[in-house]
């Protein structure tokens, strides 16, 4: 807390604001505000010129108030607000004024000479009607325009909101001029449908403003709008009230699951100044000495009109008061999509999409590839939607889709498109048809479900250079065995001593064993090839857990996203490896089918799908805590085993 007189204050101010850095300077606005542009004869009115974000502030002449009586003013109120780090600077100067004359009258903008150049506000017209004495009596000043109403002064004088009266209680004061809200576009909605919600601070106060919390959104996708940087102040009236409100956070959210869910409250820390007015004490309040900025301050160049109201004013007492601030918490009803008339394609869309699918060749041979691209584009959850089933008729292999966003930036409700490619392989020539491509979303207006379907694809294959053989037949006729010839019998007649050794007999099963050898490791290279399934069911846990080893290095430092994302692909990879599901196909849906075939349920696949939506959650949701994360990695493993060994038995 320390002590200024009103004039030394004012100059100090504009000496001060000409040597702020270049680092500070953000937006400049210079704007004139009035309480009402329709007043009566008899009616006083405020006039305001605010200067905001102006650096080397040398001089300010007001506009002629030739129309008008000056009651009051001018009255001079200057602070700063910073969000995030950044900051934002201003210096308001009034007056109180009184018609003179009925009819229309234009005030011209006041001038300013900012860092050099001369710079206007803009003029304001008012309208004044006839009135009479009895109003004029019966009037009290309004409150101030723009963002800090004001109270009457012990002396008459128009104080700020900022002013602390005496014997006014500081908590009241913070608590009705400085608060948080939360606005939702709708509270009640389908899982998937969007929610937007908007958070607010609202002042009347000259306040220095910084997050500390932000809500973690459980239970929601979420997605954040970006916000002007620095922020941009805008003006709102509660109970008629006038705030200045700046925007914290605008947050596009989808619901993952259905129920009752909560939006965390927000909060914020201020540092909120204020003023107290004290009795002036000349002479340095009778301290000995000479102040070394009186003279300075005394000097003829700085006298102007515009400081002489502030000579023989009070000296004012600054408090800085810290204010801990947060919204209110706000319950959001979700439904579950509905079960009647859900599409046998449907797999989670919500909102109002269109599609196309195209192959890049209808013709090809079976030594190519061919690519089938399928785009959904229009507004809703975009970037949560799951791949359409692809069917590929017989004799062509496929491969999980390439997925690619584009997502419009800042859009509300969240627009853009996703595409998905597929590769697939023809392995047999001839005509084949890849039927349409289908996709079902379910519209939340219109509360009913969509089916987009594409046309079929005729697609030629012919053969390639590499041709599959045949079983060749390597039987022989007998008469190609049996041959008129006598010659072997006479060889060995003569030869009968080494016909009847051990080297006959080996040199005669060499060729047989090395037939039975390279049957035997062709047998071995065709199981490999044709059981490459079974392989991967196999080694699935092992594979898993290794995935889990990378998940737990990104634990160890700290990286969250790449933590959840890791965890989340060695879950879903397991998943299609142990049931056989291509990836481009897992849902949680098919997943839940193919373990109730295989008798598991219970526990097993409730802990299995916790895990999965806890880790959607916080890939959307970043900052975990690492304890949050090293259950989770002890949850994945716990999971994994306890799957392996039930789908073992």
């Amino acid at each position: 807390m320390y002590r200024i007189s009103i004039r030394k204050c004012i100059y100090s101010i504009l000496f001060c604001l000409g040597l702020v850095a270049s680092a500070f300077a953000q937006e400049f606005r210079f704007t004139t505000t009035v309480s009402n542009n329709t007043v009566t004869q008899d009616e006083p009115f405020q006039i305001q010129f605010m200067l905001e974000n102006g650096s080397n502030v040398t001089s300010f002449t007001p506009p002629s108030f030739k129309d008008f009586e000056v009651l009051q003013g001018p009255s001079q109120m200057q602070g700063q607000s910073i969000f995030n780090g950044k900051r934002s600077e201003y210096i308001a100067l009034s007056y109180l004024l009184q018609p003179k004359h009925v009819g229309s009258f234009t005030i011209a903008g006041a001038q300013a000479r900012v860092n050099g150049n001369v710079v206007k506000s803009n003029p304001v017209l008012i309208e004044v009607r006839k009135g009479n004495a009895q109003q004029q009596q019966q009037q009290q000043p309004p409150a101030s325009a723009g963002a800090y109403p004001s109270h009457r002064g012990q002396g008459g004088e128009d104080l700020p909101e900022g002013f602390l009266k005496k014997g006014e209680d500081i908590n009241e004061k913070l608590k009705k001029n400085i608060f948080l809200k939360v606005e939702v576009d709708k509270t009640n909605l389908y899982e998937g449908q969007q929610l937007t919600a908007t958070y607010k601070l609202y002042t009347r106060l000259p306040t220095n403003s910084s997050v500390t919390k932000v809500p973690a959104f459980k239970g929601f996708s979420a997605k954040d709008i970006e916000l002007p940087n620095p922020p941009q102040a805008t003006e709102e009236r509660v109970n008629g009230i006038p705030y200045k409100v700046f925007t914290i956070r605008k947050t596009l959210l989808f619901p993952l699951q259905s129920g009752t869910l909560e939006l965390d409250p927000v909060e914020v820390d201020n540092q909120v100044r204020l003023v107290k007015m004290v009795s002036s004490k000349r002479n340095n309040g009778g301290r000995g000495g000479k102040d070394p900025f009186e003279d300075f301050f005394n000097d003829p160049a700085f006298k102007d009109p515009f400081f002489d109201d502030f000579f023989n004013r009070p000296e004012v007492e600054y408090q800085d008061v810290p204010y801990k601030i947060q919204s209110n918490p706000i319950s959001i009803t979700v439904k579950p999509v509905p079960v009647d008339g859900r599409p046998v394609s449907y797999n989670g869309a919500v909102g109002k999409f269109n599609m196309t699918a195209v192959v890049d060749k209808n013709k090809l041979t079976t030594d190519d590839a061919l690519t089938l691209k399928v785009t959904i584009n229009g507004q809703g959850n975009v970037n949560l939607l799951n791949s359409p089933k692809i069917d590929v008729p017989a004799g062509f292999d496929k491969y999980d889709p390439k997925v690619t966003d584009d997502i419009e930036k800042n859009s509300n409700p969240l627009s853009g498109k996703r595409t998905f490619e597929y590769v697939l392989m023809p392995q047999e020539a001839g005509d084949h048809t890849i039927p349409a491509v289908e996709f079902s979303y379910f519209d939340p207006e219109a509360n009913s479900f969509k089916t987009l379907r594409s046309e079929p694809f005729n697609i030629h294959v012919a053969q390639g250079k590499h041709i599959k053989q045949d079983k060749q037949d390597f039987g022989v006729a007998r008469n190609e065995l049996v041959k008129n010839d006598t010659g072997v019998l006479d060889w060995t007649r003569h030869h009968s001593w080494f016909v009847l050794s051990p080297w006959f007999y080996i040199l005669l099963l060499l060729p047989l064993l090395a037939a039975a050898g390279i049957i035997l490791n062709k047998r071995r290279k065709d199981y490999n090839t044709t059981n490459a399934a079974a392989l991967k069911l196999r080694y699935a846990n092992k594979v898993a857990l290794k995935r889990l080893e990378l998940a737990a290095r990104y634990l160890k430092e700290g990286k969250d996203k790449a933590f959840y994302e890791e965890t989340s692909r060695a879950v879903w990879g397991y998943l299609s490896t142990k049931l056989k599901i291509p990836m481009a196909d897992l849902s949680k849906q098919l997943v839940q089918e193919k373990l109730n075939v295989r008798h598991i349920n219970g526990s097993n696949t409730h802990d299995l799908f916790s895990l999965i939506d806890n880790c959607e959650v916080a890939l959307y949701a970043p900052g975990q805590d690492n304890r949050k994360m090293q259950g989770t990695y002890e949850q994945a493993v716990t999971i994994i085993s306890n799957l392996e060994q039930a789908l073992k038995n």
